[in-house]
């Protein structure tokens, strides 16, 4: 299904951080709106998408993740 990725079972990782560079920031959120648009098949650190632990990876996780980089959420879930 386009648009909706589904994460079973997250393996330990910065949350947010889906290029595995050991930060957070704009660029993370800008790989998972490419990944749910289709235009990327996969992340480096997938697992790291899912920024809301609800279980799928979507436009909500990149906007959770913009949020944090501009200093607007204090903190990403473990």
């Amino acid at each position: 299904m386009r648009g909706r990725i589904v994460v079973r079972g997250a393996l330990p990782g910065l949350v947010g951080d889906v290029n595995c560079s050991d930060g957070v920031n704009a660029i993370d959120a800008t790989l998972v709106l490419q990944l749910v648009a289709g235009l990327l098949d996969y992340l480096s650190c997938q697992q790291n998408a899912d920024t809301n632990l609800d279980g799928t990876v979507n436009a909500i996780d990149a906007a959770i993740i913009l949020q944090f980089v501009a200093g607007l959420l204090d903190t990403l879930p473990p």
